[in-house]
């Protein structure tokens, strides 16, 4: 068998978008292409060999598509620890299904597209796997200890603006003279104007963030970051209560400078290294044009900051990201997303975190 046989020529196909099929499990598609010399005595059908090549080029192609839709902190990892993923490809994978093959005669090439489904949770914990030490669990020590202040708040009310237009209108006098000397006179309007639109006036009310700390706080528990509540750094190193400058959200989307550092300060003094501050917006529900729900838009955002120095040096941030949660009413709705948003972010810090070496 020639040489040339056995270069694989990969064609990176998105095919469509990653679809989650059920819990855990993504559905990716890809393509692969190889060439081949057929199989014996001059066949002109390739090899079984030759048919392996072009299906393993198309779960490549697959699994890169799979990768492009992780975030940054996983992107880097699994970018860094190639060999190792590679090696346990099988491990991520739940079904493949071949959708289309097809051979080109003149140029002796095989194209394979399949379906993969690869199990989102299992390449999610290998990756924190590798994330320190070659998968080996770091020590627990003070200097990795994180925690996070969110604030929830929710609109109450819209008022939209219509488009003010303003018309004007000018009149402008033209005069000529005639050989016979008469003059005339002839006016000519102009006119013109503008649009002007308003900005939405969006009415604010702060929320409970219980839920959002439930959520954020499983997700980084099961990672096996050391964790420690807000609540906790307010009882044992004088933090500031969060009913104290809870209102400061009402009309501004962010701490004043005064507060945050009050508490990252007492942050600090809990020996807490990495400390995440954030927000989480909830807006009103309207009607899904598909399920006939009420559905709820959620807007998060966060930095994530290592406060072990004198001044804080942001490290990592999330958004500003929006997520959609339905339901029967607004509340079920509005839980839903901000559940979903919480779990998403919290995934996204400890990526981050792990990144950096933190377990």
């Amino acid at each position: 068998m020639k040489s040339r046989s056995r270069q694989i020529l990969i064609t990176a196909a998105l095919l469509v978008l990653p679809l989650v099929s059920h819990a855990d499990n993504v559905e990716v598609k890809g393509t692969g292409t190889t060439q081949y010399e057929g199989g014996f005595f001059g066949s002109a059908n390739p090899s079984e060999k030759e048919k392996q090549l072009a299906l393993a080029s198309a779960k490549m192609t697959a699994w890169k598509n799979f990768v492009a839709r992780l975030n940054p902190a996983e992107q880097a990892m699994i970018q860094k620890n190639d060999v190792a993923v590679r090696a346990n490809m099988d491990r991520f994978i739940s079904d493949v299904v071949i959708l289309d093959t097809q051979k080109d005669l003149d140029m002796k090439t095989l194209t394979i597209a399949v379906r993969v489904s690869f199990n989102d949770e299992v390449v999610r914990q290998f990756v924190q796997g590798l994330s320190v030490g070659n998968g080996q669990y770091a020590s627990r020590s003070k200097d990795s200890l994180f925690s996070f202040l969110f604030m929830a708040r929710k609109q109450t009310s819209i008022k939209q603006f219509d488009a003010k237009r303003s018309d004007v209108r000018q009149g402008v006098a033209a005069g000529s003279v005639h050989a016979d000397g008469s003059v005339s006179a002839q006016v000519m309007l102009q006119s013109g104007g503008s649009t002007e639109h308003k900005e939405d006036a969006v009415s604010w009310a702060v929320s409970s963030s219980q839920d959002l700390d439930a959520a954020m706080g499983e997700v980084v528990a099961s990672s096996g970051i050391e964790y420690v509540g807000y609540d906790d750094i307010v009882s044992n190193c004088a933090g500031m209560p969060v009913k104290k400058f809870q209102n400061e959200y009402v009309g501004s989307d962010e701490m004043s400078p005064k507060t945050r550092s009050q508490v990252l300060a007492s942050a600090r003094a809990c020996e807490v290294r990495y400390f995440a501050t954030g927000t989480i917006d909830t807006g009103v529900a309207s009607v899904d044009p598909v399920s006939g729900n009420q559905r709820v838009f959620v807007s998060v955002r966060a930095q994530l900051w290592d406060i072990s120095g004198r001044l804080p040096r942001k490290v990592g941030s999330v958004g500003p990201k929006q997520y959609a949660g339905l339901g029967p009413d607004q509340s079920v709705a509005g839980r839903n997303a901000l559940a979903d948003a919480a779990r998403e972010t919290a995934k996204i810090l400890v990526d981050q975190l792990n990144a950096k070496g933190i377990r």
